[in-house]
């Protein structure tokens, strides 16, 4: 639950989504921040009035809507019985008829006709929240499916229904399906929309390489000429803030300098999210204290995105722990109070992350003197490791050098060489 402060344009942000995502993020913002709950909830009733026919979603939301205004002290909405009967009799119309449709389609055996009906009759139960139903109709249209396009219908209209019920591992495979679909239709937008869905599902899903996944998906795969396509799924600024805070705690500094100078694709992107762009330079110039203060100053309103909201305090910890090991990279003592200092914390923190990072994490080599306050790193002997370099390769030359005198008197003797 977020506190009642925070600056936050429900409006701007929610004006940059199209589809059914602008429902299901304006839900999580009300449950999320009670000082923006009221005016989320009446977007997301009159999102549901006007682009769905799912009564027992206008019932939930109106519930929640309610209790958000008593505890402002105003008065209820009162439903809309009109529109809920409306809607009631228009749902019974519109199944009966796809299912005519359906059956007549079925017993004349055209292909095509029953893929389209099947496929419409998914799409109404889509409509009026029925995800159970929804899945099974848009499955059998599976067998009707002659061409690319048809299978990249049905791959997508499976990944909004997994996405919806939040099922991020079948999600997953039906991205895989549709990745290798032959012939892809407008192949550049349709892998950037793909890529989007790939990297929330990875978030998701448990893998251990998440952030790294994530970030090399967004800052490499994903056009911003895409950008009216994919806003179903994530946004140009999500695209920004996931894969420049996924590529912080996960890529090599070689790696970042590239993205913030020869990436031209994700720089576009940044352009958006100037203040990512700026946590990413103050890191790259080892100012690490702006940069943590700028990371827990934007923190408040990443907690608002549905499926940032999770991670966020993980990859915060990862580009912290990261920021660590590179600061004590260069020194063989270093003295807390200067390193917390150097991370606007205070010491016990500090010290508390080193123990971890030298413990359990395998991070840093070294050892802490808890009682004055100094790190010492364990540095191999640098000589000594050149040396053991120079004798193993010394002794590939020397086998390299035996099998060809080997081949040579083989040769020389005329035998064969199989």
């Amino acid at each position: 639950m977020m506190e009642e402060g925070i600056n936050f344009d429900f409006e701007q942000y929610i004006n940059n989504y199209q589809g059914r995502t602008r429902l299901n993020r304006a839900f999580f913002i009300a449950d999320s921040c009670p000082s923006i709950a009221v005016e989320a909830l009446q977007f997301a009733l009159q999102y549901i009035t006007q682009e769905t026919h799912s009564i027992e979603l206008y019932e939930a939301c109106l519930e929640k809507l309610n209790l958000a205004l008593s505890q402002r002290q105003q008065p209820a909405m009162e439903l809309n019985r009109q529109w809920m009967e409306t809607t009631s009799d228009n749902n019974k119309t519109r199944l009966a008829q796809l299912e005519r449709e359906l059956k007549t389609y079925r017993s004349n055996m055209v292909k095509e006709s029953i893929r389209v009906a099947q496929t419409k009759l998914g799409d109404y139960y889509y409509d009026v929240g029925n995800l159970t139903e929804a899945s099974r109709n848009f499955t059998k249209t599976r067998e009707f499916c002659t061409t690319s396009k048809n299978m990249l219908d049905l791959c997508f209209n499976m990944i909004k229904v997994h996405m919806e019920s939040d099922q991020h591992h079948h999600l997953a495979s039906y991205v895989a399906r549709a990745e290798v679909i032959p012939q892809l239709p407008d192949k550049a937008n349709t892998m950037s929309t793909l890529r989007c869905y790939q990297a929330i599902s990875t978030l998701f899903t448990g893998d251990t390489n998440a952030f790294t996944s994530v970030g090399q998906l967004l800052t490499q795969q994903v056009t911003i000429e895409a950008s009216a396509v994919i806003n179903q799924v994530l946004s140009a600024n999500d695209v920004a803030i996931y894969g420049g805070l996924c590529a912080l705690a996960s890529m090599d500094r070689r790696a970042l300098q590239d993205l913030l100078n020869t990436n031209t694709q994700f720089r576009a992107f940044l352009e958006l999210e100037p203040q990512v762009r700026e946590i990413m330079e103050l890191f790259q110039s080892s100012k690490y204290a702006a940069c943590f203060t700028l990371l827990e100053t934007l923190k408040p309103t990443w907690k608002l995105d549905m499926y940032l909201s999770p991670h966020i305090d993980s990859i915060i910890q990862h580009i912290r722990e990261k920021a660590m090991v590179q600061y004590c990279l260069p020194y063989s003592s270093i003295d807390l109070r200067s390193m917390a200092q150097a991370f606007n914390t205070d010491v016990e923190t500090v010290e508390e992350d080193l123990v971890q990072l030298i413990g359990q994490k395998k991070k840093i080599t070294a050892r802490i003197d808890s009682h004055d306050k100094i790190l010492y790193t364990k540095r191999q002997n640098e000589r000594s490791q050149a040396f053991d370099q120079s004798m193993n390769l010394g002794e590939e030359y020397e086998n390299a050098a035996r099998s060809i005198m080997l081949r040579v008197n083989l040769v020389k003797a005329d035998m064969v060489i199989r």
